[in-house]
């Protein structure tokens, strides 16, 4: 089964892709995790923050990571796939 290096470069762009978004997933579900027990503590008076709103800290802080984290790694992955490949052919000339 051969195929052309354009069908590579696309199956490559797709497996990377999926990658991508398997590790945002992961993300999401660590965040979710640490941050539903985090918020938790502080609810029931295990960990004392002052002043209260600084508990929104974490939370805050970290969504907005991982908004990032989609942007540029799960929307952006066939782009820098593409970087990628632009970098790499351009020191094989």
């Amino acid at each position: 089964m051969a195929g052309t290096l354009d069908d590579y470069k696309r199956l490559f762009r797709e497996a990377t892709v999926s990658d991508q978004m398997k590790l945002f997933q992961l993300h999401i579900v660590i965040y979710l995790a640490v941050n539903i027990i985090w918020l938790a503590l502080n609810m029931i008076g295990t960990i004392k923050i002052d002043p209260s709103w600084a508990i929104y800290y974490s939370p805050v802080g970290w969504g907005l990571l991982i908004i990032v984290h989609y942007w540029f790694y799960v929307r952006g992955a066939e782009n820098l796939c593409r970087l990628r490949e632009e970098k790499v052919e351009s020191k094989m000339r």
